[in-house]
């Protein structure tokens, strides 16, 4: 077989100059190019792979690519010589050179045919080399945290119907939206044209289809209208063993598909690879004189090329540039090639600076030396250097001068820079701290504050800023506002944090001396009376939001200036402080009590409920003066007068409850002191008999005057009885019956809720037991549930230990609840429902269509049942209002898979309503009234 002629070996006379001139060219390009013949060796490789690869030009044209390429066989070469020409490849892989090294590279190359023969030319790439220089540019830039939002590749993930989960920004960009959240839960066909979309999508369900990942080039319309070429690669996303969906990314390689198409295009082999450099391209003999010229970017030279031929260097170029011109084509002519001088040029654009590689070429034509010079734009590179250089500099200058401490942590939370002020104040000014823990640096207690803000700022890839309060190496106490901020690597990971330290300890001792002075006041500590009035202001304003009510209070001592003119001003100021302490220990922590002057104090009370929590407060007020107080070695008793004005009841202004809380205190003064006033007799009168119903109800449940009574819940359509409310009765041995809408918010207020509610869930579920007992379909009691109740920690424990104990069954209860309940906005009531109803009970809203409920809260809470509100029922054949909002809450209920009961049907017409319109169930006088247990057990069957 006779040996195919390499590029290299082509006589100098062949007629066919452009493998000469291609030769010589790909001498200069700095990648490696190697051309494989059909006999599996390779024809041709360029300078740049001998030394790459370490190997003689002689050596390699004896080689394949199995001898360089452990990943590759000869069927695969083979393969692809046999692939229809033009057919483009791209191989990232890894090159064995000949002492050993594994290189890391990508191969670009495409198949031809010259001839009647096959070839692959492959362009080679050091990807390696192209790693490590954009790993020091990035350390250079201080960890730019901005690389992965600028990255080129689109990054997606879809579920199984091509809808996207979750995309990167550059794919956000050409989908133009603002934001990668906009893309989620959409298709390709919200963002690209449909003949494109539909594509993409069949390409989703052959690789889910096929199981196994896909590899496809496939066009895309970019942000700008354009349709380029995408490299895509997409595998199929497993979820316990199932396909769900696609995860894939692309790359633009609009501009390799151009190259290809030259290339295939090209009648001129040589000529097609040349016109792909990007960079400039110039044949010039030894006088510098310009031959030829090729350029892609005709703004990078130095004039026109028709201008430029026929000219010398001299002519063109600076003096400076063209002597190092002159120097790098004598060194192409002693060693064959030229690699790495930079020169200045003069283009339309401005100065550019150009680094040229030289080759020195000898034509059949004129044995007199040629030289091909491949001029690439290094402008952007040197800039950046430069201003990498000058930032650096800056950078440094700044730190090392700045009167804050500075310093840098890894992940390990070891110490890589610290900056000279920060050295000194820990006494490493010698030694360093390259490598030292926040410990070593600051101390135990110190050290593990700030390395637990460390371990935060890594997790949460947040900054935080706190004080730092610790000693210096002279000992000195410092106080210090401390920055920690994440440095994000490339893949958005913290790669470690900075630390900014400001010395802040005459600031806060100003800050808080200018404080004491301006809101405290000098003899208690307490706040004064300019601080009493700016709370109060704020707490008026908070009752206002929220529609609450609040308390101000103003306590005076009865007969202090006797006790100041007797004994002195000292035992009097000591009175004073005393009575501070008892004061605030009277109250709630977040309440304010403050010294408006003299013996004159005021207390702001907000978020109460009623006139009787005020009431209570003003009584332990009394009871702390109850206890004698010791002045100078002599037992003294005081007493004091305390006024009390309710916002929004007696006023909305603040200026007018503080006064009338001072009438209040001289009316209860001028009554005989040593006693309480409300503004408003008739409140007086109510946060008494308030304080009695609490106090009696306290021994309503040791007296047994507590009782429950039941009230069926019937079958509309039958009359059959499938369920009861229990509802609370209280039989005072005084007052007689007392309704629950009066001694149920005093057992809120008062704290008895929990108590009273269990007794209630206790007998409830007794009373369960006993009629279940041998019943063929499952009767419910319905209890009612408090707000108080639901918000409380352990009722649904409570639930558990009472259903236990009387071995009730869950699915014997429901649990009813206001529509109050339904604006918990910290989740604990639906926590505590969900519960509830996981044990097997079912939950129902009372009253419902009177309270504060909307649609979406029916959905968001576990809700088995609709109570209709009995002021809705009343009217509902009389009033066509009414009638239709029946209509309406049925309807929604039926939506939502939910039952419906009416409260106080009264009449067959209600019923006979309610039962036409699709209500299942019913209570009220008209099939009975609430009876006690032993009645219910009777009439229904135990």
């Amino acid at each position: 077989m006779p040996v195919t002629p390499t590029i290299a070996a082509q006589p100098d006379d062949d007629p066919n100059l452009a493998w000469v001139l291609l030769g010589k060219g790909l001498d200069l390009y700095q990648d490696a190019v190697l051309i494989l013949g059909e006999e599996g060796r390779f024809v041709y490789v360029n300078d740049a792979a001998t030394r790459a690869l370490e190997y003689s030009r002689e050596a390699l044209l004896t080689m394949g690519p199995p001898d360089i390429d452990p990943n590759i066989s000869r069927e695969r070469c083979q393969e692809i010589l046999q692939s229809p020409e033009g057919q483009a490849f791209v191989i990232d892989t890894v090159h064995k050179t000949q002492s050993g090294k594994q290189i890391a590279v990508q191969v670009h190359g495409v198949t031809l045919r010259r001839e009647g023969r096959l070839f692959a030319v492959s362009i080679v790439r050091d990807t390696s080399e192209a790693q490590r220089m954009q790993e020091a540019l990035r350390q250079r830039q201080q960890y730019w945290r901005t690389l992965l939002d600028e990255f080129p590749f689109f990054v997606w993930l879809k579920d199984e119907h091509s809808r996207l989960l979750a995309a990167n920004i550059a794919y956000a960009r050409v989908a133009r939206v603002a934001s990668t959240a906009e893309l989620e839960g959409r298709t390709e066909f919200d963002f690209f044209p449909k003949d494109l979309a539909e594509t993409y999508v069949a390409d989703d369900k052959a690789v889910m289809a096929a199981g196994v990942a896909h590899y496809v080039e496939e066009l895309y319309v970019d942000e700008h209208g354009q349709r380029r070429w995408m490299e895509v690669w997409k595998s199929p996303l497993h979820q316990h063993g199932k396909v769900v969906g696609t995860v894939g990314y692309s790359r633009d390689i609009t501009d390799r598909k151009h190259t290809e198409s030259e290339l295939q295009k090209a009648l001129a082999f040589a000529q097609g690879v040349i016109d792909a450099f990007p960079d400039l391209l110039f044949e010039t003999d030894r006088e510098g004189r310009y031959l030829n010229i090729w350029t892609r970017n005709p703004e990078l030279l130095a004039a026109s090329r028709e201008a430029l031929l026929g000219r010398t260097l001299q002519e063109v170029l600076s003096p400076e540039s063209v002597a190092i011109a002159e120097m790098a084509f004598a060194e192409a002519e002693h060693k064959g090639v030229s690699l790495g001088h930079v020169i200045s040029v003069a283009t339309s654009l401005g100065p550019r600076w150009f680094e040229l590689s030289v080759s020195q070429m000898r034509t059949s034509v004129d044995a007199r030396p040629h030289f091909i010079t491949v001029s690439r734009d290094v402008t952007q590179r040197l800039e950046l250097q430069d201003e990498l250089t000058l930032r650096e500099r800056e950078y440094r200058t700044l730190v090392e001068n700045s009167p804050d401490m500075i310093a840098r942590f890894d992940l390990q939370f070891g110490c890589r820079y610290a900056n000279p002020v920060l050295l000194k104040a820990v006494g490493r000014l010698d030694t360093g701290a390259l490598g030292c823990s926040p410990h070593a640096l600051w101390g135990q207690e110190v050290g593990a504050k700030l390395a637990q803000h460390l371990v935060q700022v890594v997790d949460s890839k947040t900054p935080v800023e706190l004080e730092l309060q610790w000693s210096d190496a002279l000992g000195r106490r410092i106080c210090s506002l401390v920055s920690l901020t994440p440095e994000l690597d490339d893949d958005a990971s913290v790669s470690s944090v900075l630390l900014v330290g400001r010395d802040i300890g005459e600031l806060k001792a100003y800050q808080d001396k200018v404080q004491q002075m301006a809101f405290y006041d000098a003899l208690t500590g307490m706040p004064n009376r300019v601080l009493f009035h700016d709370r109060l202001a704020q707490m008026l304003k908070d009752a206002a939001y929220h529609r609450a009510q609040a308390g101000v209070m103003v306590v005076d001592l009865d007969r202090f200036k006797q006790i100041n003119d007797t004994m002195g001003h000292a035992a009097g100021d000591a009175l004073l402080k005393e009575v501070s302490l008892r004061l605030r220990a009277s109250v709630r922590t977040y309440d304010t009590v403050a010294r408006l002057g003299g013996d004159e104090f005021g207390m702001l009370l907000p978020k109460i409920h009623t006139g009787s929590h005020l009431a209570r407060v003003a009584g332990k007020v009394k009871t702390a003066f109850n206890q004698s107080f010791w002045l100078e070695g002599q037992e003294i008793f005081v007493s004091c007068s305390v006024g009390i004005a309710v916002y929004p009841t007696d006023s909305e202004a603040a200026e007018e409850l503080l006064k009338y809380a001072d009438s209040a205190m001289y009316s209860a003064k001028r009554s005989g002191r040593n006693s309480f006033r409300f503004y408003s007799r008739d409140m007086t009168e109510h946060a008494q008999q308030r304080l009695t119903l609490e106090f009696d109800l306290r021994r309503a449940l040791q007296r047994g005057e507590l009782a429950l009574h039941y009230q069926p819940k019937v079958l509309l359509a039958s009359c059959a009885t499938v369920g009861c409310e229990a509802l609370l009765r209280w039989t005072h041995p005084r007052l007689g019956q007392v309704s629950p809408e009066l001694f149920i918010p005093v057992a809120e207020d008062a704290g008895l809720i929990n108590q009273l509610g269990a007794w209630v869930l206790r007998e409830s579920c007794s009373t369960a037991v006993a009629w279940n007992a041998g019943a063929t379909q499952p009767r419910k009691v319905a209890v009612n549930l408090s707000a108080r109740q639901i918000q409380a920690s352990g009722l649904v424990a409570q639930v558990k230990e009472i259903v236990s104990q009387t071995r009730c069954k869950p699915q014997w209860l429901e649990f009813e609840i206001t529509e109050s309940l339904l604006l918990d906005e910290d989740g604990v009531a639906v926590k505590a429902l969900q519960a509830l109803r996981d044990m097997g009970a079912t939950i129902a809203i009372d009253d419902f269509g009177t309270g504060y409920s909307a649609l979406s809260y029916l959905a968001r809470f576990p809700i088995d049942t609709l109570k209709i509100d009995k002021s809705f029922i009343h009217s509902a054949t009389t009033d066509h209002f009414r009638a239709e909002l029946i209509k309406a809450i049925l309807s929604i209920a039926r939506c939502l898979n939910q039952e419906v009961v009416a409260e106080g049907v009264e009449t067959p017409e209600q019923a006979d309503f309610l039962a036409a319109e699709g209500c299942q169930l019913a209570q009220g006088f008209l099939f009975s009234k609430a009876v006690p247990r032993e009645q219910l057990l009777g009439m229904f069957g135990a």
